[in-house]
């Protein structure tokens, strides 16, 4: 879907947001949906590929049906994992509307609302820095607790000046994203330190998912709390990213699904970290509202234009002052449009016993 104006996120460009949506029926009629980026990927065909290998398996037997596509291609495990994890969603979906339950009260069910973190700042390149600090004290006045702008991590002197009218508008309460800038720890500490003064709620992905380590090195080093993870997956990754930061980033659309953010959330509250998932929040505020240390879910206005997913999902909850309500109707919250996703897809194949 074509985005209002090119989106600049660190060193890379979005013109369009892309999805891949997927539904998953049972003989009896029931259905799972998910839906996810590809942010590069062949998952349109990886999830064709996965959609012909499980027909006939038991969809009660999530685990089994998943674990076998994962041990069949060992090797191709990290391409293959933005699949998996639409899958297990659906799998998941299934599950829980068969359970005649929402997922959070599915999950035991902690609370009914979540606090939010909205993203702000977006197009900053057609932008004032006045701007910005205008459309974020509006947020803040509306009830938003928190909320998180991009840095353009090429231009320090720009950025310093920017997280510093921003934070000097709400202090306390803004983070910034570096969309992994930094390559090296010394680029990375000559504006990290400098930020320090600003008491950033957090800094997130100085670098990339594959560099822990170089995220745990620069977290001792500075004192702003630094925020990573949306693109790992496995027990062991997540097991090391937490061991460095004080903010693990989830999503389930990219870690293996449900059942992969469930287990990355367990992983961080046992090392007493705390857990921001990654947008998509229809589907991550069920886990806000079952899990005490995922302290809020993720949103990007949909007045941005930056994230069109409304036009794709029907009855996304609402945000009132500043939180959001998970859906009770039984599922994980992604309910398709399908009349508006047939209307705007470039493809689509359905994949049945017979085809």
């Amino acid at each position: 879907m074509p985005l209002p104006h090119i989106l600049r996120l660190g060193p890379v460009e979005i013109r369009t947001r892309d999805y891949v949506l997927i539904r998953v029926e049972t003989e009896s009629g029931i259905f799972g949906e998910a839906i996810g980026y590809p942010r590069g990927s062949p998952l349109f065909e990886i999830a064709s590929n996965m959609a012909r290998r499980i027909l006939g398996g038991d969809a009660s037997m999530r685990r089994e049906v998943l674990f076998k596509l994962e041990q069949s291609n060992v090797p191709g495990r990290a391409a293959l994992t933005r699949g998996l994890s639409l899958l297990d969603i659906a799998l998941w979906d299934i599950g829980v509307k068969q359970a005649k339950q929402p997922l959070f009260q599915f999950l035991g069910g902690l609370r009914k609302q979540s606090e939010i973190t909205v993203v702000a700042g977006y197009y900053m390149d057609r932008r004032s820095i006045s701007d910005v600090v205008n459309e974020v004290a509006a947020l803040g006045g509306a009830g938003y607790e928190r909320i998180k702008i991009m840095l353009k991590g090429d231009d320090p002197a720009f950025d310093r000046k920017y997280v510093s009218a921003v934070s000097e508008a709400l202090p306390g309460r803004i983070g910034a994203d570096a969309h992994w800038t930094w390559s090296t720890l010394t680029e990375a500490k000559r504006l990290c330190c400098e930020l320090d003064q600003f008491n950033l709620n957090f800094l997130e992905d100085p670098f990339a998912a594959s560099d822990w380590r170089l995220t745990r090195e620069l977290q001792q080093q500075i004192k702003t709390p630094l925020a990573a993870g949306e693109d790992v997956f496995g027990p062991r990754s997540f097991s090391d990213l937490v061991s460095g930061i004080d903010i693990l980033r989830v999503d389930a659309t990219t870690c293996g699904g449900l059942s992969g953010a469930i287990e990355a959330i367990h992983i961080a509250a046992s090392a007493g970290k705390t857990v921001l998932p990654h947008v998509f929040p229809p589907l991550h505020v069920h886990l806000a509202c079952a899990f005490p240390n995922v302290e809020a879910v993720e949103i990007i206005p949909k007045e941005s234009g930056a994230d069109p997913l409304d036009q794709l999902l029907s009855g996304c909850p609402a945000p009132e002052n500043g939180k959001l309500r998970p859906s009770e109707e039984p599922g994980v919250g992604i309910v398709i449009n399908w009349e508006a996703v047939e209307r705007l897809a470039r493809r689509t194949a359905v994949i049945t016993a017979e085809s």
